[in-house]
């Protein structure tokens, strides 16, 4: 191997190494949640289910996930701030594949189509951004209408 080609494959490694450890970290942010309510197509969610025990410590979570009975795919609730959420169906504008969840963006493991927080695209094949719900909220809870 010449000098060239292992500095160059140094740096990828590297540069991949950090990639990795970064989108594993983004990883961890995100739960399933059962313990919601759903009368007339309209989900209550505690705000309390946005913060997770570890060590001791209480973690705020970006987003959560629920699997509604009466949805094809689950839905991602964003915690954009204390006091905006969003609610976003997890299925690919693209060609309609269920998405992963990260702390800030949602993923199409099909053809790679990253969609922000808001379900908007960023980066193609997708051309559409995603199907959301009106998201409200009060001092306890959130409102998700589907």
């Amino acid at each position: 191997m010449q000098r060239r080609e292992f500095i160059k494959t140094t740096c990828l490694t590297c540069a991949g190494t950090f990639a990795v450890s970064a989108f594993l970290a983004a990883c961890k942010s995100s739960k399933y949640i059962t313990n919601y309510t759903n009368e007339n197509k309209k989900l209550s969610i505690k705000k309390s289910e946005f913060f997770v025990a570890e060590k001791g410590n209480q973690r705020s979570l970006k987003n959560i996930l629920l699997k509604p009975a009466e949805l094809q795919f689950p839905i991602v609730v964003y915690k954009l701030s204390d006091t905006e959420y969003k609610t976003i169906y997890m299925q690919c504008s693209h060609q309609g594949c269920e998405l992963n969840a990260f702390e800030t963006a949602l993923v199409c493991p099909c053809h790679g189509a990253e969609f922000n927080n808001r379900g908007q695209v960023t980066q193609g094949p997708a051309e559409n951004d995603l199907k959301t719900f009106v998201t409200t909220h009060d001092n306890e809870n959130i409102y998700i209408q589907l």
